[in-house]
């Protein structure tokens, strides 16, 4: 399971998608929730999404024409998304189905990797896959999956739209490119409660030190800064490595960045060393972190948003619980779902950009990139169709399902197809970096999964809970050893 799918297993969450299962197209496995394109996108848990007009093209209300190559596609879908994303996924493929003259449905499995993993091995994969975890597009596709350079995509005009950085995580030994860039997530974000900044007079930091010296203000105010939360059942940890990679890539280059993600750069590096140092200013700050470093571990992470609509914890007695929470763009879908919210009141939480340390900034993200195993025309103009602005734009809404709008995989998607005025800043963010190549994939889902998906998670639990860094390095990343080149 790729870092973000395992993070978000156990509650529907938004932004990126794609799921697995075994068995063939037609049948569900047992361990799977399959949401298929043939039903309403009504929301599968039932009472957090609401219904819509499937033909409403992101903000638009325009649907685009389909290929007409894709006419006849029949097949499955294949990706991470149950529940609630599951629902808006099927919701977009009804909208395609309808302009394309497909049958192409949905099915979402919360244990994707290993799902496609069986599906591979029995030699009956699916016609499409869309992994969160592109580290193992190479290991998952050599052998099985269609080259793009095969299905006659241009790979020139693909890295233009799509960032070569995205379109080289799949490219294999043998020299062909097996993964297609679908929809991201943004990572490098800081959810904030705008009335308490504004009425405090404090101002948006753009430095990291700025942003320090911001918390230590709060303190003297009597505010606690800062939102935490690391708990995701077997994933518990992962928000903390966000916090690793966006300060790291913000200290090395885009070349040292990924020799690191590889295991050719070690944990014990002075670097990957100096940016626990940084993040430790915020997180072992005095009086900065709501309930202290040593219990975030415990906070599940889909409820660390909740104390930003709390009005009786500030130091007057009203006003939130903490002021800031550094959170990917998914955790908006998380806000209607907090026991203090009201109707409305995410128009109170505002977005400023990580800011930026020893002067440089990255886009960090996720996402999701389409695997093809079904060397079908119909098939590779469908991927087509959905990797292009016009059905990026598409793709931005949740037919129905109420606060999910995906980010957009191709620089060219305009803004206006979104709703929200903070997914409109993410997307802005996210094209301006697909186009000038500084989008920077989270290190977690790119390294060995033993490391990524394991002893990072681990490493960063026993941090929070006061394990010196040079220990974390060298006692909690095992696992790295047999993947790192000297």
């Amino acid at each position: 399971m790729t870092k973000r799918w395992l993070k978000l297993a156990a509650v529907p969450v938004a932004l990126a998608l794609v799921a697995g299962a075994c068995g063939d197209d037609d049948d569900d496995a047992s361990d799977s929730e399959e949401t298929t394109a043939e039903t309403e996108a009504d929301g599968g848990d039932g009472d957090d999404a609401e219904g819509g007009d499937e033909g409403d093209a992101g903000g638009s209300g325009d649907v685009p024409a389909a290929n007409p190559d894709a006419a006849g596609a029949k097949f499955t879908l294949f990706g991470a998304s149950t529940g609630t994303e599951g629902d808006a996924m099927a919701g977009f493929i009804d909208v395609y189905n309808e302009a394309a003259g497909t049958e192409i449905t949905w099915t979402g499995s919360d244990d994707f990797e290993a799902q496609l993993r069986i599906r591979i091995d029995g030699g009956d994969p699916p016609a499409v896959a869309a992994t969160p975890q592109p580290a193992s597009i190479c290991t998952t596709a050599v052998g099985s999956a269609v080259a793009l350079e095969d299905l006659g995509y241009d790979i020139a005009e693909l890295e233009t739209n799509h960032s070569k950085a995205w379109m080289d995580l799949g490219l294999c030994e043998d020299g062909m490119h097996y993964g297609v860039p679908g929809w991201p997530n943004y990572k490098s974000i800081v959810f904030y409660h705008e009335p308490t900044f504004e009425a405090a007079g404090y101002e948006i930091p753009t430095t990291y030190e700025e942003l320090v010296a911001l918390s230590e203000q709060a303190v003297a105010d009597g505010w606690t800064p800062w939102c935490f939360g690391y708990e995701s059942g077997g994933a518990t940890g992962w928000p903390g490595t966000d916090w690793i990679e966006d300060i790291y890539g913000r200290t090395v280059d885009q070349e040292t960045y990924s020799a690191w993600t590889k295991g050719e750069v070690r944990f014990e590096d002075e670097g990957v060393q100096n940016a626990f140092g940084i993040f430790e200013e915020i997180l072992f700050g005095d009086g900065f972190v709501l309930g202290g470093a040593e219990n975030v571990p415990g906070v599940a992470f889909s409820d660390s948003s909740g104390p930003l609509f709390q009005d009786n914890a500030g130091p007057n007695g009203d006003g939130p619980g903490c002021l800031m929470l550094k959170q990917g763009s998914f955790i908006q879908n998380f806000f209607n779902q907090q026991p203090d919210y009201e109707e409305g009141e995410e128009e109170e939480i505002g977005v400023f950009d990580f800011p930026s340390v020893e002067g440089n900034t990255i886009a960090l993200g996720g996402g999701d990139t389409f695997i093809v195993f079904d060397d079908d025309p119909a098939v590779a103009a469908v991927v087509q169709d959905w990797t292009s602005p016009e059905w990026q734009c598409v793709l931005a809404s949740g037919h129905g399902v109420e606060g999910v709008e995906r980010l957009p995989g191709h620089k060219d998607t305009s803004l206006d197809c979104y709703e929200n005025e903070n997914n409109r800043k993410f997307a802005a963010a996210v094209t301006e970096a697909l186009g000038s190549n500084t989008f920077y994939f989270d290190g977690g889902d790119l390294m060995d999964p033993a490391v990524g998906q394991g002893s990072f998670w681990e490493g960063m639990v026993v941090h929070a809970q006061g394990t010196p860094v040079p220990d974390v390095v060298a006692v909690s990343y095992t696992h790295l050893r047999a993947h790192e080149t000297s």
